[in-house]
């Protein structure tokens, strides 16, 4: 057999080899099947992406007082209690009832004055207490809260004067942005002020505890 003929017969015999049906299991420098990769692909799609570091440190619990006095005599007292979590969201607190007020048409007559022209009418404010508090913390043992305060509330006839008893309805409110620095058990009075209409002192004490 002349070596032409030779070189031919190895080339036909390699390729017989490599495409016999046994050679790539056997083979192990033989590349996967490519059916494997859209697999993979699938498999990472499924993966849950990482969440984001918010640097959420401690849970806070913390007791806001809204208390009153007249002279010595302390006249009402309102606490609230919430958790908020240092460097996480906005806790918001709503506390209230829609009071009615009334309200009557009038007319002028044709002598100048003002007379009931219908029946007495009803509209509805809110009063009552909202809070809102976010919360970060120092990395010293001491936390910073950012705290907004707005209350209100209808005065009494008796409050407003003998004068007032009759006449329509009063409504006190105050707002107050604090933004006290606390440590675990710490009480603070944040705010100490003198209502203008009935002369009662208004104060706010904060107190701050991590929850365990």
């Amino acid at each position: 057999m002349s070596r032409h003929a030779r070189i031919v017969l190895f080339v036909v015999l390699a390729l017989a080899v490599a495409q016999a049906p046994g050679w790539a299991q056997e083979n192990p420098s033989a590349p996967e099947p490519s059916k494997s990769e859209p697999a993979k692909a699938e498999a990472k799609s499924e993966r849950p992406a990482p969440r984001p570091d918010r640097g959420l440190t401690a849970s806070l619990r913390v007791q806001l007082v809204i208390s009153r006095s007249q002279g010595e005599k302390r006249t009402g007292s309102l606490p609230y209690v919430f958790t908020v979590v240092a460097g996480g969201d906005r806790v918001r607190m709503r506390m209230g009832l829609e009071t009615p007020i009334p309200v009557t048409p009038f007319s002028v007559d044709p002598e100048g004055l003002k007379r009931p022209s219908g029946p007495i009418s009803y509209q509805y404010r809110n009063v009552g207490t909202n809070i809102d508090c976010t919360a970060r913390d120092l990395a010293d043992g001491r936390y910073r809260l950012n705290l907004n305060v707005e209350n209100s509330s209808a005065l009494a006839g008796a409050e407003r004067g003998a004068e007032a008893v009759s006449g329509p309805p009063v409504f006190r409110k105050f707002e107050m942005f604090l933004d006290p620095i606390l440590r675990d058990g710490q009480t603070i009075q944040a705010v100490a002020s003198t209502d203008p209409v009935t002369g009662e002192v208004v104060k706010i004490d904060v107190t701050l505890n991590v929850v365990k």
